[in-house]
């Protein structure tokens, strides 16, 4: 696993709503049982139990004040950008990145422009209105910047449903819908040694835009770093390089969708019966997926990584399949369900690698 930059002690926390305390408990246990249980081991309380006994464990904790909210929302900003997320790829600038490499050189630039106080501390921001910047932290080889905003959105539930009548006795169907409160997290890291990043989104509802999340959070650093000095990388060739090697029975994946689009703009699609059969194998589908490949490009990719198996454990890490959606007509890497820090890295790393 990646070693991580220095991390200070973060602050104490300030004072936060039943409502906030409320969401950050719940955003805790909604996490791997795995994480849950790292949380609980590194607090010192007992990892047995039900949720609902796991949540008064908490809540109990935090009210005598051996546990602090500012712990939670810490360990959450560390394993949620690991989770269900949606990534960008980028090259580094084409200038010289020594500065940047100098701790001193970024401590004077950020205290300039007045974030000196983020730099290695981690500020528990539980839902700030506007997106706000909750830590940088830096070292020689390293840069990682996260932010943190409040979203909101109503949300359908035919579950609260109700009819009635008016006073005239015409039918009233009442359709209910629920709001809903998230906290967004951000993450870009800069590979200072191999002059690399990606930004990593925590996953939202559907009808967020992440293009627009993308924008919003470089709109915040811009003062201080320019994204424009660095090149979004292009995701469509992968698409066609994992379809290709599987085709040759060399894959690390087992494709269930690949989507090409013409260069006159259409589309093909070839799908499994079901996430656990392969895409390829029928003969007539292979063909006409292999002749729409040579004149199109990828337009989006569901693949699923296959694990080592206890084969090859030093060059594939991976325990277990790891589902991902390369959307290869917006540069997007989609992690639909909750991945760990190692295979979340070893996945992005494997497709830059086709990206050539």
């Amino acid at each position: 696993m990646a070693k991580k930059p220095n991390r200070r002690k973060a602050p104490v926390a300030g004072s936060f709503t039943a409502d906030e305390q409320d969401l950050i408990v719940t955003d805790l246990l909604a996490l791997k049982k795995t994480h849950i249980g790292e949380f609980l081991g590194r607090n010192r309380l007992a990892r047995s139990g039900s949720k609902e006994e796991i949540r008064t464990r908490i809540e109990e904790a935090l009210e005598e004040g051996t546990l602090s909210l500012a712990q939670i929302v810490e360990f959450l900003d560390e394993v949620i950008p690991w989770g269900k997320q949606h990534v960008y790829l980028y090259k580094g600038p084409q200038s010289s990145i020594a500065n940047w490499r100098k701790p001193e050189w970024l401590a004077k630039l950020l205290k300039e422009h007045r974030v000196g106080k983020y730099l290695n501390a981690s500020l528990p921001l539980v839902l700030p209105e506007k997106m706000k910047v909750s830590s940088i932290l830096h070292d020689a080889r390293r840069m990682r910047v996260t932010a943190v905003k409040r979203r909101d959105w109503w949300e359908r539930d035919p579950d609260y449903d109700s009819s009635a009548a008016t006073r005239e006795g015409d039918d009233i169907e009442l359709r209910a819908f629920v709001h809903r409160v998230t906290r967004s997290i951000v993450a870009f890291e800069w590979d200072l040694t191999a002059n690399s990043a990606m930004l990593q989104i925590s996953q939202l509802p559907s009808g967020f835009d992440y293009a627009e999340v993308a924008e919003e959070f470089f709109d915040l650093i811009a003062p201080w770093l320019d994204i424009n000095t660095f090149s979004a990388i292009d995701l469509r060739p992968p698409i066609k390089k994992l379809h290709e090697l599987e085709e040759a029975r060399r894959g690390e994946t087992r494709s269930h969708g690949i989507n090409y689009r013409t260069l006159q703009g259409r589309r093909f699609e070839g799908k499994s019966a079901s996430p656990a059969d392969p895409l390829l194998g029928d003969a007539v589908i292979d063909a006409a997926l292999g002749a729409v490949r040579k004149s199109s490009v990828g337009h989006l990719g569901n693949f699923y990584w296959l694990s080592a198996n206890g084969q090859d454990a030093d060059t594939n890490p991976l325990e277990s399949e790891v589902h991902v959606i390369i959307v290869g007509s917006k540069n997007r890497v989609n992690f639909p369900t909750p991945n760990d820090e190692q295979t979340v890295r070893h996945v992005l790393s494997r497709i830059r690698s086709h990206c050539a």
